[in-house]
């Protein structure tokens, strides 16, 4: 997120995520908004839990985004929810001082799955964003150099309290691989919430969607998604970015 996760391409299948097919056991992907999350957010001391949601299954639980993530594009091609707790000793502004240091992320590994090694999630990013900048209603474009070339994406501040801050952001530029476009101006989405829990301690949970404009080649290869979701998690969290087990593999 903030980067909100972008950059989540070459992709492989993710065999440790759960993935929905056929008649869903419970709600499917269900953000912090007024109630319980799906999936659970998971204890601190526990990799953050997962959830990867086919376009076909979505369908099938007849899912529609809940207004609170403010996606007013019609059609979810793939969705992927990831929750967990963590502590934290700071305010909520030192959490937006981490999260708007886009020039930090480069520090950030993931697990990729197509080199089975750490990987950096970016080689460089910017510009960096104080925690003052990040009031609600503002928004910011920032930019992500990786293996994809360079792309615009815009962050918008959708609520911020001393106990929770919710943010949101879309590609501005196509995201390119090899000769293809991957993802159309607005197809990579993801709003991330955090929300304090208690004293030092607090929750992430983050839902990212590939939108019509997403390439089909990017929708079977949920393991991506997944590990750098998680590894933007494991940097928020203060959690070193390439120690954790990866995700999925």
């Amino acid at each position: 997120m903030p980067r909100l996760l972008p950059v989540l391409l070459l992709l492989l299948v993710a065999p440790h995520a759960a993935r929905a097919e056929g008649p869903p056991l419970q709600p499917p992907l269900k953000p912090p908004c007024g109630g319980p999350s799906q999936p659970a957010s998971a204890a601190s001391d526990r990799p953050p839990a997962t959830a990867v949601w086919s376009e076909q299954a979505l369908r099938k639980a007849g899912w529609k985004p809940p207004t609170c993530l403010n996606w007013t594009s019609e059609g979810t091609r793939l969705a992927v929810g990831l929750a967990g707790d963590f502590r934290f000793g700071g305010t909520v502004d030192d959490l937006l001082a981490r999260f708007g240091a886009f020039s930090a992320y480069k520090s950030i590994f993931y697990w990729s799955t197509s080199k089975q090694s750490w990987q950096n999630l970016v080689s460089d990013a910017g510009p960096d964003l104080k925690a003052s900048d990040l009031v609600p209603g503002s928004s910011f474009d920032y930019f992500e150099n990786g293996r994809t070339g360079r792309t615009v994406y815009r962050l918008k501040i959708l609520e911020r309290t001393p106990e929770r801050v919710v943010l949101a952001s879309e590609n501005v530029t196509p995201i390119r691989a090899a000769l293809v476009t991957a993802f159309e101006p607005g197809a990579l989405q993801s709003v991330t919430f955090l929300d304090k829990r208690g004293s030092g301690m607090w929750s992430y949970y983050q839902i990212v969607r590939a939108g019509q404009g997403a390439n089909s080649l990017v929708l079977g290869s949920e393991a991506s998604y997944v590990n750098r979701a998680a590894a933007l998690y494991r940097y928020v969290a203060g959690i070193p970015t390439d120690r954790e087990p990866p995700i999925a593999r």
